[in-house]
This record gives C-alpha cells, sequence and structure tokens, in this order.
C-alpha cells in the first residue's frame, strides 16, 4: 500500500447511492445521546433539526478508513466538540469505504464533491463558511480536502479551518496539492504527523504543521512497549482529543525543516519561535514544529517540553536515536 500511487480520477458513484452519504447530528453532550441521521437529499430538514443553531460554529469531522460515526472515534470527538458549544455534524461514508483501500481512496474525491454539495446546500439556510471547521483522520484528511476545494468551487467562499489529523500517506503522498490536503484549500489549516513514514505523509501541507516526537513514531503508553504502525497513526487523534480537553498546554517548537523536526533537533533556537496545538493555534505563526509529549494520557508536557532534557527517546529512555526507532 505504500506504493499506492493515488488517482486525480473522479470515481463514478451513482446518485442513487447518495442516500448512503449521511451526516449525523450529534444530540446531547454524551456518548449514549441519540444522533439523528440526514442522507444526501435531506439538508434541508438537517438545517431544522432541534440541535443546529448556525448562530454557532460547526464542527464536521470526518473519519478513516472503515471508520463509522457510531464507533468509538467519532462518538468521542462528536461528544468533545458538543460540549464545547458547537454544532456537531458526523460524516458517514463507510458505505464507500468498506472496499480496498486505494478504491476508497479514490472514492473520496467524488464524496468530497457531493459532501460540498451538502454544505452548499445549509449554507443557503444560515451555515456561515466563517464559522465552519472541518476535521479529518488518516483517509478523512484528504476527505475534508476535496470538500473544501469543491465547496470554493460551489459558493466562491472558503472554509475557515480544517485540522489534518495524520493525513493519509498511501495513495496520497505523491500527489500534487490539488489532489491531497494542501494549505491553499481554508483560510486556516493545521495538521498534527504522527506516522509520516508509515500510514501519515511527511509532507508539511498546511500553514501549521505540528511533528510529534518527530512524526515518525510515538512512545507506547506502557514503557518498552512499541507502538507501532497503526497505533502511531492514531495517536494523532488521542492528543487532538487532550487538546480540545487542555487548552494551550501542548507547546511546539518552531524548526527550520521535516528533517530537523524528524531528528527532534529544534531546541535551542534563539529567539525560541513557539505555537500552540489545539483550537488556540496562533493562525499567523506558521511553518514546521516539534512537539514533545509524554507516553501517556493526557501527553502534554507544557513548557517542560520546550527543554531537550525531558525528551522521552534519547533521554528518559537513555537510547540513541537509532536504537530508540527500532524499539518503538
Amino acid at each position: 500500500m505504500d506504493d499506492c500511487p493515488g488517482t486525480n480520477i473522479p470515481q463514478h458513484i451513482p446518485l442513487e447511492d447518495l442516500k448512503y452519504l449521511t451526516i449525523l447530528v450529534q444530540g446531547k453532550g454524551n456518548i449514549f445521546s441519540p444522533k439523528t441521521k440526514y442522507n444526501y437529499y435531506q439538508m434541508k430538514s438537517l438545517a431544522k433539526d432541534p440541535q443546529v443553531d448556525f448562530k454557532r460554529p460547526t464542527v464536521l469531522y470526518v473519519g478513516g478508513y472503515l471508520d463509522h460515526p457510531n464507533l468509538p472515534l467519532a462518538m468521542t470527538i462528536g461528544v468533545m466538540y458538543k460540549r464545547l458549544g458547537y454544532n456537531v455534524f458526523l460524516l458517514d461514508t463507510n458505505r464507500f469505504t468498506t472496499v480496498p483501500y486505494p478504491v476508497a481512496a479514490a472514492n473520496m474525491r467524488t464524496i468530497g464533491k457531493h459532501v460540498a454539495e451538502m454544505l452548499a446546500t445549509l449554507t443557503k439556510s444560515g451555515l456561515d463558511p466563517k464559522k465552519l471547521e472541518l476535521v479529518g483522520l488518516s483517509l478523512g484528511g484528504h476527505t475534508i480536502s476535496f470538500i473544501a476545494k469543491n465547496y470554493r468551487l460551489q459558493t466562491g467562499m472558503n472554509i475557515s479551518r480544517i485540522t489534518g489529523l495524520d493525513p493519509s500517506g498511501p495513495c496520497f503522498r505523491n500527489l500534487g496539492p490539488e489532489d491531497r490536503l494542501d494549505q491553499t484549500d481554508a483560510d486556516f489549516v493545521d495538521v498534527i504527523e504522527t506516522n509520516i513514514d508509515g500510514y501519515g505523509m511527511a509532507a508539511p501541507v498546511g500553514h501549521v504543521n505540528f511533528y510529534v516526537n518527530g512524526g515518525e513514531f510515538q512512545p507506547g503508553d506502557i514503557l518498552w512497549v512499541p507502538c507501532n504502525v497503526l497505533c502511531s497513526h492514531i495517536r494523532a487523534f488521542t492528543i487532538w482529543i487532550s487538546a480540545l480537553l487542555n487548552p494551550n498546554s501542548f507547546i511546539a517548537m518552531k524548526c527550520d525543516s521535516v528533517q530537523e523536526a524528524r531528528d527532534r533537533e529544534c531546541y535551542d533556537k534563539n529567539p525560541a519561535v513557539t505555537n500552540i496545538v489545539g483550537l488556540n493555534t496562533d493562525r499567523n505563526t506558521q511553518g514546521i514544529f516539534y512537539l514533545a509529549t509524554e507516553n501517556n494520557f493526557p501527553y502534554f508536557m507544557g513548557l517542560k517540553g520546550l527543554r531537550k532534557e525531558n525528551e522521552f527517546f534519547d533521554n528518559k529512555l537513555n537510547l540513541s536515536k537509532k536504537t530508540s526507532w527500532s524499539l518503538f
């Protein structure tokens, strides 16, 4: 799958299948609250849902390959944003991702176009793109790109913010900006990178790009237990959840290059430039950032993470870089 070249050819999805493309509206702020489902053809009804108030900010969450809004990741993020006062929309693309991964990746280009049509209809009913944020995990990190690109084509307006949580590398890392997530997709694009050589991608495609512990592999939650490719890939999601719970706690330092972030050599810059992971990210302080974390939830280190003596792999484990990567 690492060698999947990707495609820029839209896949055909029959119009009758769009009834399976749905948005679930988050109910009250707990995981047991019922969600109301609306398909592609029911956006006018969604706009009248009692849980929707377009005076509030709105977030659309898009999961990854094989994901579903009723699985734990989407359920968790739905509750988190609801408690923060958002309208919460959980996109269900499961019908179009329960196929071989390269086919699912190709489908998302067409799905993005149709979801943009759904959002354009909602815009006519009061949805303000300046209060709209898209969050996508893995394959969803590129789905939100196709949504945003097509929304701009259809409405002439930009979506306010896109957050990519370790956007998929396979089938996308060799494509250009028109065919994957890119900073031109929205007014502001931030990306959390946790598995850049595995399921993620190394390119700094956002305005602000956070490379967590170098961006390749993450420390295991249990000391000496490896965090493998999938574990490292999903860590982007758990860090984002923790950032929502703990505002301003993930403090990252600016680097001169991706390689410098990968090698964890961004300490001792003078002057130091920092940024925050989460809803309070400084949109004007852009570039590549290195984020050091602990190995257990909630992961953040605060200001301690800006000091090299607290860096996890080389200091807490007392390992060389070469050895630490081989074990983790």
